[in-house]
């Protein structure tokens, strides 16, 4: 069950497009899977007993739409197979330290000796130049290393992480825009290339709004919800339940403030005041009215029940018979004549190498 509803399905955008995904844990696996979503043709490599996703609620995150293929990349076989797959590839997804990858003999140089329109993207912490460039790290590290942890949390308090691996799934993104970018260059000029992603980098792309407040030896500090010259916080409700508010333009902000009573140049205090005493729904309702920028603060049971993401499908609750239910976001951004879907959840472990290589010299 994939949750797109019945009819027919048109190819994907990326259809036709061959991709090898020799990669584990989280944000590079995901930027294949990003690929998967829209049609491409993914190859999941897997170690002979299995990834070590493969038995947890994350494995449709990572594996969704693929066919996955047991290869012992330690073995020479193993080693013989890549190679013959790489040849028919055009985009390969790998995470390993260089010096692995230069070790087994399937390096940059390598790879694209055997195939010249290959492109490979390779997914670290800190990117592969650098002082830095041998240091292991995941989404969690970029986020601490790029800046976003030092900026969330109370002011006066701890810094804090987020409570979801927002560093790996912005770093899975940014991946696959340096994917499409260099297969376009590909397709222009016939020469693949290696896509470098580092995941603190995306992280100083989130930075950027606290970065324009910087002077030197002032560093942005930890401010909570809220963001300095801007109406913009999460206040409680009457009825105990939470909304996000962004007044961020003078017309907002006038408009929030001269529906709040009270009295005092604490703005923030006195719409926190106001909200207080109204049920969220009569709130969102009349804030929308006036076309202020107003949510409720949703969970993943309020979203799948709401009717707005309901309507456009925007997060599928999908059943598997092993994995049991599953919130799955789906495929973004949305394309007109050829949208992205999500395909098989749970894929097995017993993909065929040599016919993939029989469909894939024919493509």
């Amino acid at each position: 069950m994939n949750g797109q509803g019945n009819g027919a399905i048109p190819p994907g955008a990326l259809a036709g497009l061959k991709v090898i995904d020799m990669a584990s844990l989280y944000a590079a696996p995901l930027a294949a899977t990003i690929m998967a979503d829209f049609g491409a043709d993914v190859l999941k490599i897997e170690p002979p007993e299995g990834d070590p996703f493969r038995d947890s609620k994350m494995w449709p995150v990572v594996a969704r739409g693929k066919r996955c293929l047991a290869l012992d990349l330690r073995s020479e076989e193993g080693i013989g197979r890549l190679k013959a797959l790489v040849a028919r590839a055009d985009v390969l997804v790998e995470n390993y330290p260089a010096a692995v990858l230069a070790k087994r003999g399937i390096g940059w140089d390598i790879l694209s000796a055997i195939n010249p329109r290959l492109v490979m993207l390779s997914v670290s912490c800190f990117g592969g130049t650098g002082p830095y460039g041998d240091r292991p790290g995941s989404g969690t590290i970029g986020e601490g290393f790029g800046g976003l942890t030092a900026l969330m949390g109370t002011s006066g308090g701890p810094p804090m992480l987020p409570s979801v691996a927002l560093g790996d799934a912005v770093g899975a993104m940014s991946a696959v825009i340096g994917i499409l970018s260099a297969l376009y260059w590909r397709d222009r000029n016939g020469q693949g290339q290696q896509v470098d992603a580092s995941l603190y980098e995306p992280i100083l792309q989130i930075v950027a709004h606290a970065a324009q407040r910087w002077e030197p030896g002032r560093s942005p500090e930890r401010c909570g919800s809220r963001l300095p010259g801007v109406l913009r916080n999460v206040y409680r409700t009457a009825d105990g339940r939470y909304v996000a508010i962004s007044a961020s333009t003078a017309r907002h902000a006038a408009d929030l403030v001269a529906l709040a009573s009270g009295e005092g140049d604490d703005q923030d205090a006195r719409v926190a005041a106001w909200i207080a005493t109204v049920p969220q729904a009569a709130l969102v309702e009349q804030l929308a009215a006036r076309r202020i920028p107003v949510t409720p603060v949703n969970s993943i049971d309020e979203l799948l029940a709401d009717p707005h993401v309901r309507s456009r499908g925007s997060l599928v609750h999908v059943t598997d018979e092993v994995l049991g239910d599953l919130a799955l976001a789906a495929p973004t951004p949305r394309l007109s004549a050829t949208p992205g879907r999500i395909g098989d959840v749970n894929p097995p472990l017993g993909t065929d190498a040599d016919a993939v290589l029989k469909l894939w010299a024919g493509g």
